[in-house]
């Protein structure tokens, strides 16, 4: 859940007002942007290309920047680390700190014992076209 889900939740009576006052305010918003684009393409085809062009870019790169904060915002944990400040805190003893640690370890060589397979037999399917 993000932050703004859980504002809204907190806060319906607000958010019903930013819903039905925010609608118009973008559209407004909108067609602020897009009256210079129709402008310039009623002018001169190429100017007007040029123009909506220049706003799907910034928009986009808007989209991309938003994407870009909430996968940062989702900081992935070591699994070793999180096991060693469970173990700190008391949650585990010494034996199942061991096996758990001894588990993860097992797993990440069988990921890279996977992920160097592939990639050997990527190589070779590579090597196998230019010939």
């Amino acid at each position: 859940m993000t932050d703004w889900s859980a504002w809204f939740r907190e806060n319906p009576l607000v958010a019903a007002i930013a819903i039905v006052f925010g609608g118009p305010i973008a559209i407004g918003a909108l067609s602020v942007l897009l009256v210079p684009v129709f402008i310039l393409a009623e002018a001169n085809a190429v100017l007007g290309f040029f123009a909506f062009f220049l706003l799907l870019v910034t928009s986009g790169f808007g989209i991309q920047q938003l994407r870009s904060d909430d996968s940062e915002s989702t900081d992935t944990v070591d699994p070793v680390t999180e096991l060693e400040q469970q173990y700190v805190r008391g949650e585990l003893d010494d034996a199942e700190f061991e096996r758990r640690l001894e588990k993860i370890v097992e797993t990440e060589a069988e990921i890279d014992r996977a992920s160097s397979t592939n990639h050997d037999a990527r190589s070779r399917e590579v090597g196998a076209e230019r010939q």
